[in-house]
């Protein structure tokens, strides 16, 4: 794999975490990437990116790092935290069409959307959006994968990665409607890189 600039991460960013989870990157064949051009729900326009990244464990599970780029923000997202997560479908038009958080679980309880929260397998961390509208977030998830298999986000109907307009609490608490992140701010439909 040549490591370079995917969708607005630096190569010295993906270089440096593939380096210190020891995957050689001279051998592609075990790395999968995939990405997401992040738009407001509110009216369309660019807020950032979003690339995956699939490489092997040292435990020999597969692992996906998520790079969440935030560089035209200001419209769509104020200042703070904002929940993210990967939702069941891979639509965002509306943002609602991209349905709930992704749970590939035994029990698949999603609905409403904090039955099971956080311990859907789309659960991620927030991203922290500075006042200029610019925010990053890398997190690293097992509960996903990008190549074929029973965790895998490009079923039949694919998945989208949704931003939030408040933060995710992280609570279990199914009275709380904004426990996960309140409304949709941002959506962006994943897709394969390679």
């Amino acid at each position: 794999m040549t490591i370079r600039n995917v969708a607005g991460v630096s190569s010295i960013a993906l270089a440096l975490v593939l380096c210190a989870a020891g995957v050689s990157v001279a051998d592609d064949s075990s790395i999968v990437t995939a990405k997401a051009k992040i738009n407001s729900c509110a009216d369309g326009s660019a807020v950032g990116t979003a690339v995956l990244v699939e490489r092997p464990s040292a435990e020999g599970v597969k692992v996906v790092d998520v790079f969440l780029t935030i560089d035209r923000g200001q419209k769509a997202l104020v200042a703070g935290k904002h929940g993210v997560h990967i939702h069941e479908i891979g639509n965002c038009t509306p943002c609602s069409a991209a349905g709930s958080h992704l749970d590939l679980g035994p029990h698949g309880h999603n609905v409403p959307v904090t039955e099971n929260h956080p311990f859907h397998s789309g659960d991620l961390v927030n991203v922290s959006v500075a006042s200029s509208g610019k925010g990053f977030a890398h997190t690293t998830t097992s509960r996903v994968a990008l190549s074929a298999g029973n965790l895998s986000l490009f079923d039949a109907d694919g998945s989208a990665l949704v931003i939030h307009a408040l933060p995710d609490l992280y609570c279990p608490d199914p009275t709380d409607p904004n426990c996960a992140g309140g409304g949709r701010a941002a959506c962006g439909i994943l897709q394969l890189i390679n």
